[in-house]
């Protein structure tokens, strides 16, 4: 088995100093100081670009730079989304593409002209196939997405692609990540007892989480996410590198979700 961990960084435009000043202390700085500490670690990250500006905007220069260092190492790729975090699915298509335009040129601000994301997280992983064809048509290779928008079991030993788009989509596992998020998986042992016999097994864990939890939310857990990304049993990857270790494509139709949702909402048909 290997390891695909998708983290997502992100605070409002009208966020107060403190809080930004905080969440970077308890988590952000942890997460990056950690991985930095860590070099085979492989982490994929999501950070909206109004963070950025933010982190210039309160002194946290050397978060950006930490952020940076690690892009250089090759050991995160950053992948697209929109500045401003709405729900893209809800958007007409114009604002879609103007959010995600505006993101990509806060990120080549901050990291340089190599910032060239292959994929796209949407805000709070709404999705929809409506989303798909936009994001592929603006170039980019993936999206992330929450389990429930395939409609059926995943099976993490290929690669998923959206039908009529044709784009690459990478399903969130929604109880690992959830087990992980909620403290429920706090040692190497619990974690790898989750896992049972897929640790031997030719394919992949996908776990998607905010980074805020590691440290800020839960005090402690960025230390427990650092010894996880060490184990021998699970070594880590960006998702980007996934099609090439899992080359079996099977096309879906899929439907639109977040990463919130529950299944008495789909019941229901209210997906956002």
């Amino acid at each position: 088995m290997i390891w695909a961990n998708f983290l997502h960084f992100y605070q409002p435009p009208t966020q107060k100093r403190e809080w930004v000043e905080r969440i970077t202390k308890e988590a952000y700085r942890r997460v990056l100081a950690g991985l930095l500490e860590n070099p085979k670690a492989r982490v994929t990250l999501n950070i909206n670009g109004i963070l950025f500006d933010l982190w210039r905007k309160f002194g946290q220069e050397d978060v950006i730079e930490m952020v940076g260092e690690l892009f250089g190492r090759g050991q995160i790729e950053l992948t697209g989304s929109a500045k401003f975090h709405p729900l893209l699915p809800k958007l007409p298509e114009d604002e879609i593409k103007r959010q995600i335009e505006l993101n990509g040129e806060t990120l080549r601000h901050y990291i340089g002209d190599t910032y060239q994301p292959k994929g796209f997280f949407p805000p709070e992983m709404a999705y929809g196939p409506n989303l798909a064809k936009v994001v592929k048509e603006m170039g980019f290779s993936w999206i992330i997405a929450e389990e429930l928008s395939k409609p059926g079991p995943v099976a993490y030993d290929r690669i998923y692609q959206e039908k009529e788009s044709g784009l690459a989509i990478f399903f969130r596992e929604r109880g690992i990540s959830y087990q992980i998020l909620s403290g429920q998986l706090g040692t190497d042992q619990l974690f790898l007892e989750a896992l049972g016999e897929r640790v031997g097994k030719d394919e992949y864990l996908l776990t998607a989480m905010d980074g805020e939890t590691f440290g800020h939310h839960r005090p402690g857990m960025d230390k427990t996410l650092m010894e996880l990304l060490k184990l021998e049993e699970v070594p880590t990857i960006r998702l980007s590198d996934l099609p090439e270790r899992f080359p079996r494509v099977e096309k879906v139709e899929t439907r639109p979700a977040t990463w919130a949702l529950m299944e008495k909402d789909l019941e229901k048909k209210v997906p956002f």
